[in-house]
């Protein structure tokens, strides 16, 4: 079955904010960034609602004081991130997924980075990902390595297996211990530290690491400014194609220093009074948005304001562009040609369903045949995409089309009505089964404000005919056997 499909709320990560590739291209600088907007460009009631979280969240957590957010880190490398892979997992992984790494890694920086391109001084164009070494536990995971590839091979205990088993993100299966990062030349570390020498240069170091754990929930992950973390199958996923960004994206919004939003309105741990502006709601709040949505890019851009004028902070007029020139291989999916295009709105129940490498093509019981893209999906926004849900779901959805061809060029909008599969467990009725309705049994049990259960009976594990604390037992116990 697909647990990717989307209902009510799109799928989204429950997270705590807690191969050598000279593929890289030269650093466009914004030149006419000094005169761009600024947080008076931004709409008012976002502006309010920034407000709030800056005044109650982010000063409050302190989760932007250290320089060494994905904003620090991007000034400080010229336009430029360094990753490691750490590989707490005996997966093997192929040259050609570790080319297509820093490819990924790039996309996904770059979507939350191009919506500050001309704001308030940001001054880069793009930002390039380059992937410097791999910690690994076992270096035979690192198939047909290459000469200039660094491979760390040190290991240390696993800092977050007790906590992940514990909390129903990991089972006993996560590896008691985990690959030794090389900290000797991570700016994560030695951020504050300006005599550091990073081996003789800061050319030499890595600004975050992306770390995958074989026994995690792929449905699960962590993020701060020292990088994301996830499951070994949701990072191969990723580099494939195959596994939606949302995930990644929150991770990475933490890298930035955006808080999760748990709570309820105007809580401590929450999210502003009124909401968040636009009914989006935010990547940021799990289980609600999985895409970086109108709010987000304003509030990505209301925090660089706050910080960039921050004394010794950020030295703008120091950024020169990067002359390392090397060509970039990339793999192009050509759609087939719109020759003539229409409309279509309606709901419908899907008969047959069929996917391959470049998308698929969706049949329905009064509406016939269409063809889509599973790949660079619609504006990045993976709520849109139609290989999330099979056969026998009844699906309301809105897209252009080419009607010689019937090949779907835009879906603008796409719900899930009657979900084919019930998920035991599945009470916020999103298509599958994990943390997420973990937490809203909780927070229902706690009477906490807002909290509501799509579904009750789905969590109704113990066949009580209600929800209780037995329910709660189950539904970890449950988690813990994934």
């Amino acid at each position: 079955m697909n647990i990717r499909k989307i209902c009510a709320a799109v799928i989204a990560a429950v997270t705590l904010c807690v191969p050598f590739d000279t593929q890289i291209s030269p650093v466009s600088i914004n030149m006419s960034s000094s005169y761009a907007a600024d947080i008076s460009s931004i709409p008012a009631d976002y502006v309010n609602a920034c407000d709030w979280i800056w005044s109650n969240r982010i000063e409050t957590e302190k989760s932007m004081e250290a320089w060494s957010t994905i904003y620090d880190q991007i000034v400080a490398g010229n336009g430029t991130l360094q990753y490691i892979l750490i590989w707490q997992s005996y997966e093997k992984i192929s040259l050609e997924q570790r080319r297509m790494l820093p490819q990924m890694l790039e996309e996904a920086v770059n979507m939350w980075t191009d919506n500050l391109v001309g704001y308030d001084d940001w001054p880069f164009e793009h930002v390039n990902v380059k992937v410097v070494g791999y910690a690994v536990l076992d270096e035979n995971c690192i198939v047909d390595r290459q000469p200039d590839e660094v491979v760390y091979t040190a290991t240390a205990n696993s800092w977050l297996r007790d906590d992940m088993i514990s909390s129903g993100m990991g089972n006993s299966s996560v590896p008691a211990v985990q690959p030794a990062e090389p900290t000797d030349i991570s700016r994560y570390v030695h951020w504050s530290d300006k005599n550091w020498s990073y081996n003789g240069s800061y050319d030499n170091r890595y600004d975050m690491y992306l770390h995958g754990i074989t026994g995690m929930i792929n449905m699960g992950g962590y993020g701060y400014h020292y990088g994301q973390i996830l499951s070994d199958q949701s990072v191969l996923g990723l580099i494939n194609g195959t596994t939606s960004t949302h995930i990644l994206l929150h991770e990475m919004g933490h890298g930035f220093g955006f808080p999760d939003y748990y709570g309820g309105e105007g809580e401590s741990d929450g999210f502003p009074p009124g909401g968040f502006p636009g009914g989006e709601n935010s990547i940021m709040m799990a289980g609600s948005c999985g895409y970086i949505n109108t709010f987000d890019k304003y509030f990505l851009k209301y925090a660089w304001s706050k910080i960039k004028n921050e004394p010794g902070r950020f030295d703008l007029s120091a950024v020169e562009p990067v002359t390392e020139t090397t060509t970039t291989t990339t793999t192009t999916t050509t759609a087939p040609p719109v020759v003539n295009t229409a409309q279509a709105e309606f709901s419908d129940t899907i008969t047959d369903i069929t996917l391959n490498d470049n998308g698929g093509s969706v049949t329905f019981s009064q509406n016939g045949t269409y063809h889509f893209s599973g790949s660079s999906y619609y504006e990045g926004d993976d709520s849109r995409n139609l290989s999330y849900y099979e056969k026998g779901d009844k699906i309301s959805i809105s897209f252009t089309y080419d009607t010689d061809s019937r090949y779907i060029t835009n879906v603008r909008s796409i719900g899930l009505e009657i979900n084919s599969h019930k998920i035991r467990g599945d009470v916020n009725a999103d298509g599958s089964f994990n943390v997420a309705d973990l937490v809203a049994v909780q927070n229902w049990i706690l009477t906490r404000k807002d909290s509501s259960l799509a579904d009750w009976q789905a969590g109704d594990l113990d066949e009580s005919g209600d929800i209780n604390i037995f329910d709660v037992y189950l539904m970890r116990k449950l988690l813990l056997e994934q």
